[in-house]
């Protein structure tokens, strides 16, 4: 699996925010030389989902399924009627790269204010260096070393972390509720390094969804952390 937007027809990404240089790669003419044997490659949101309604017994059966991948970037794969929602080249569903703030944060591939800004994993990196006093080492960690010690300080009860943590939340539960709007899922599934965030992070989800969402369609659909 690789980061999305994946051009499945070309065989390679679009854009990678915090990996510039992917894009630049051809995984299939790569693997398929260093292999010698059938590649198959797909995007890592979209490998989530099938993996979801393949193998795990909670969704095995529901053909309406969303797996919401907020990591080192924010991605979506749907089920939707059984079948993987792909797109005329591979690249539907990038949920991360839908603008929550028109006037926001510009993004490497070429929006601005795109949700993957707000709420993956280098975004909470860059909140942590520029806050210095929750984690005042998080310059020297990696993206997801600073995510994992922002939620590890939260759940000790440290106050600021909890904070962040709530802000980060209620930007994946816009995320959400786009996913209502757009495919209507019986089950949202968030996974990847922040849903490591644990319950803290899911009630706010919730509750985020709870006040701006349809009420119909927040009453059918479940939000479970993968």
């Amino acid at each position: 699996a690789v980061p999305g937007p994946y051009l499945r027809n070309v065989g390679r990404t679009a854009v990678v925010s915090s990996m510039q240089s992917w894009r630049k790669i051809n995984f299939i003419n790569e693997f398929s030389t260093a292999f010698r044997v059938p590649v198959f490659i797909e995007q890592d949101a979209r490998a989530g989902a099938l993996a979801h309604y393949l193998f795990d017994p909670a969704f095995h059966t529901n053909d309406y399924l969303a797996y919401y991948l907020v990591g080192e970037g924010v991605g979506l794969g749907v089920i939707d009627n059984g079948h993987l929602v792909n797109g005329a080249q591979g690249a539907a569903t990038e949920i991360g790269h839908i603008s929550v703030d028109v006037n926001g944060k510009p993004c490497d591939c070429g929006n601005v204010g795109c949700l993957e800004r707000y709420c993956s994993a280098p975004a909470i990196h860059d909140m942590l260096i520029e806050d210095g006093s929750v984690i005042p080492d998080a310059s020297d960690m990696t993206h997801a070393e600073a995510a994992r010690a922002l939620f590890a300080k939260a759940n000790e009860g440290n106050a600021a972390a909890q904070s962040m943590v709530r802000e980060v939340a209620r930007y994946i539960g816009y995320g959400c509720i786009t996913i209502f709007n757009a495919f209507n899922p019986e089950h949202i599934i968030i996974g990847d390094i922040v849903s490591e965030a644990g319950p803290l992070l899911l009630n706010t989800v919730r509750a985020t969804v709870a006040e701006r969402a349809i009420p119909e369609i927040n009453d059918f659909t479940s939000i479970t952390l993968s």
